[in-house]
């Protein structure tokens, strides 16, 4: 196995592999299931090759022997590795939520739908870099075979793992429940403060877009109580850990949406764009601060559906003002 790719067992036949990736923890999972390796996210355009692969022939498996492959959401650090792992393995069957699927399978969808989201709009962009960035953690286009719901099980050793529907930072986010072992798979489900790189210095702000189905997701795995907790960009979150984590993330989500509404109420109308500015004059750079316009527009939505606020035209954007 390379040097720079650690592997831990989280719980019998529940393997994580780890490798840091543009400065970023990326922890993928390998399930033993009844036929072969399973794979949780195929990860970035070559992660099959240079993460997977090393992990499996060090335990007598060859890449081909994957014969499932589940992708907790459209990012393209989950689903990017799906054309390389098929290539490898031609009859593996590749699964992800039914609302995600189609951002997974089209380059173009998925860089005009999810990360091109707020130009219309509200004229937000990332600079080409990014785009290039994210361009190129996707290979060619592959489709999703199984479509799922939520509540699917999947076999591992003795025992079946249960798909969770956990939505807000996509609408088809996943993650996976053991619950002989208090296990939680947690993919991107929740962030925290947000995400930081290897020396700690803030990446993005949590990018959640649908609220309160983010609040929900939290919420949903702190009354499972699990006793390890473990994301694809943070170490494994243990017990006290994890409380931690969920309060932190809890709180974020109610510090965001108080400071969303008191910016309308002090320079309303407002739009996406200078409430990320508000945001950031108020609390710092989150690094990429573009990002915050995904909570920021979640909150104002939700407003808007309950009638608190109403969206209006400012400047030929979308604004959001008091009614």
């Amino acid at each position: 196995m390379r040097d720079d790719i650690d592997s831990e067992e989280l719980a019998p036949g529940v393997h994580r592999v780890e490798t840091v990736t543009d400065g970023k923890i990326h922890g993928y999972h390998v399930l033993e299931g009844p036929t072969g390796p399973v794979v949780v996210d195929p990860g970035y355009v070559d992660a099959p090759t240079t993460v997977y692969e090393p992990f499996l022939e060090e335990r007598g498996w060859e890449l081909s022997d994957v014969g499932l492959a589940l992708v907790t959401h459209s990012d393209a650090d989950h689903f990017g590795g799906n054309h390389e792992l098929r290539e490898h393995s031609p009859g593996v069957t590749i699964a992800g939520h039914a609302a995600d699927a189609h951002l997974m399978e089209n380059t173009d969808r998925i860089l005009e739908e999810r990360y091109s989201m707020f130009e219309p709009d509200h004229g937000i962009t990332y600079e080409q870099d990014v785009y290039d960035w994210l361009t190129g953690m996707m290979g060619p286009d592959e489709s999703i075979d199984l479509r799922l719901r939520g509540g699917e099980t999947i076999r591992v050793r003795d025992r079946q793992l249960r798909t969770l529907h956990t939505p807000g930072h996509t609408a088809g986010h996943l993650m996976l429940y053991d619950p002989a072992h208090d296990l939680v798979i947690g993919a991107d489900g929740f962030f925290g403060r947000g995400l930081y790189d290897v020396d700690g210095e803030y990446l993005q702000p949590p990018p959640y877009y649908l609220y309160p189905e983010y609040e929900n997701t939290i919420s949903l795995v702190e009354s499972l109580a699990p006793e390890t907790l473990s994301f694809t960009h943070y170490e494994v979150l243990r017990g006290e850990e994890i409380d931690e984590f969920v309060r932190e993330s809890l709180d974020f989500v109610a510090e965001i949406e108080t400071l969303a509404l008191e910016l309308v109420d002090e320079r309303g109308p407002i739009t996406l764009e200078e409430a990320i500015e508000g945001v950031v004059d108020r609390r710092g750079s989150f690094g990429l601060d573009l990002d915050l316009a995904f909570p920021l527009s979640a909150h104002y939505g939700d407003r808007v559906d309950r009638g608190e606020l109403e969206r209006v035209e400012k400047d030929g954007r979308v604004a959001w003002a008091r009614p």
